[in-house]
């Protein structure tokens, strides 16, 4: 399978095609199955992101056979809303925490916190702050409802891999992880089943090769 590509496919169907711990990391944000394609507490659900993207994307979590998939291909694996799927997932003892407030605080219908579940036989936690709240969020512009902050997963891809790793996301919708990859000097791989999102994760990396450099400097 060609790297640096996003793929407009089951990601089902892409992973039967790796082989076993061919992936050094994992980092993914599936559907969780609560119906936010419908908007959460009356945000999103008659106008911008939420309107735009009318598949039911959400109403269902995805099957066992894909996490299956995800456990055999990856050496380690990250996986958003894991608190969503522990009937399809090993108990958890390494758990990533997404402060998504920081000390502002809000009264809106969403979340502080996100959880992610990891496959580090680890006991602890491992926290990290990147401000996202309604309206409020570090991210300029967000093409997909659920699109998390290029700034977080840079991190967590940076503290969870080596420069030169493959990184996979099976659910890479508007293309956020390829993005971070871009930035970090790590190979990727994407799957994503919506063409309309496959489009726009590619013209985001096409449209970011300058911001990359840019990026690359501040980072040092």
């Amino acid at each position: 399978m060609e790297l640096n590509k996003i793929y407009n496919m089951d990601c089902l169907e892409g992973m039967k095609q790796m082989k076993d711990n061919s992936v050094d990391l994992i980092v993914t944000d599936p559907p969780y199955g609560i119906n936010a394609d419908k908007g959460v507490g009356g945000f999103g659900s008659s106008s911008g992101t939420a309107k735009s993207y009318e598949d039911n994307w959400d109403n269902k979590t995805p099957s066992k056979e894909v996490f299956n998939e995800i456990l055999r291909i990856g050496k380690k694996i990250i996986i958003f809303g894991g608190n969503f799927f522990t009937d399809k997932l090993p108990v958890g003892t390494h758990w990533i925490v997404w402060d998504k407030v920081g000390n502002i605080k809000f009264k809106n219908p969403f979340s502080d916190c996100e959880l992610a579940w990891t496959n580090s036989e680890k006991v602890s936690t491992k926290k990290y702050i990147v401000i996202q709240q309604g309206f409020v969020s570090e991210e300029r512009k967000r093409m997909h409802p659920t699109q998390k902050p290029v700034k977080l997963f840079r991190n967590i891809i940076k503290d969870y891999s080596e420069q030169g790793d493959l990184i996979l996301d099976p659910f890479i919708g508007s293309g956020t992880t390829a993005v971070a990859c871009k930035q970090l000097g790590r190979n990727f791989i994407g799957f994503e089943i919506s063409k309309k999102y496959c489009d726009i994760a590619n013209k985001r990396l096409n449209q970011g090769n300058l911001l990359n450099i840019l990026e690359q400097q501040k980072l040092g």
